[in-house]
C-alpha cells in the first residue's frame, strides 16, 4: 500500500509542484543570492562555500521569506505525524528531503559529516522563523525530513570522493 502511495500519478504530481516551487520565488531574491554567493566564492576562494551560501538564501526565501502569514496553527511537536498522514504530506515530506540534499553535498563537501550541523541548524532557524513570523508550520518532522535529505547529499559527497581519491591513487 505504501509502495503505490509512494509512486502513484497523484503523489507525483504534487512531489514535482512542491520541488519546482522554487520558481515562483521573485527574481531579486535569485540576485540578491547570486550575489551574496559570488561574494563569499571569491573572498574565502572556496566555490562550495559560496554556492551553499546562495543555495541556502534561496531555501530561506522558499520557506519564509516569500510566505504571507496566516492565521491556524504554527507549532506540531509530534514526531511523524506527517507520516501518518502521507496521503496528504507525501509531496511536502519528499520536498523536504529534495531541498536539503544540495545543502547535504555542499557542507558535505566543505566539512565532510560536521556538514550535518550546518543542515540541521539551518532547518532549526527556518522553524523558528516560520513560527515567528507565523508564515508556517514549526515542526519536528521537517527537521527530520531536511536532516535525511542533507545525509543523502553528504553520503553521496563522501561516497564520490572515495571513489575519485581511489581513482587517483592507482
Amino acid at each position: 500500500m505504501l509502495f503505490e502511495s509512494v509512486f502513484c500519478k497523484h503523489a507525483e504530481d504534487i512531489t514535482i509542484d512542491y520541488v519546482f516551487a522554487l520558481l515562483d520565488i521573485p527574481w531579486w531574491y535569485y540576485l540578491i543570492s547570486l550575489g551574496i554567493g559570488s561574494a563569499i566564492w571569491f573572498i574565502w576562494k572556496r566555490p562550495s562555500l559560496g554556492l551553499l551560501a546562495g543555495y541556502s538564501i534561496l531555501v530561506l526565501a522558499e520557506t519564509v521569506l516569500i510566505r504571507n502569514p496566516f492565521v491556524g496553527e504554527h507549532l506540531k511537536l509530534e514526531f511523524f505525524w506527517s507520516w501518518r498522514a502521507w496521503d496528504v504530506q507525501s509531496g511536502q515530506i519528499i520536498a523536504n528531503v529534495v531541498m536539503f540534499i544540495p545543502i547535504g553535498l555542499l557542507s558535505g563537501w566543505l566539512l565532510k559529516w560536521k556538514g550535518e550541523f550546518v543542515a540541521v541548524g539551518m532547518s532549526v532557524l527556518i522553524e523558528l522563523l516560520q513560527l515567528v513570523s507565523k508564515t508556517g508550520l514549526c515542526e519536528i518532522d521537517d527537521v527530520i525530513h531536511n536532516s535525511l535529505g542533507a545525509v543523502i547529499g553528504i553520503v553521496a559527497v563522501l561516497l564520490l570522493k572515495k571513489i575519485f581519491m581511489k581513482e587517483k591513487c592507482e
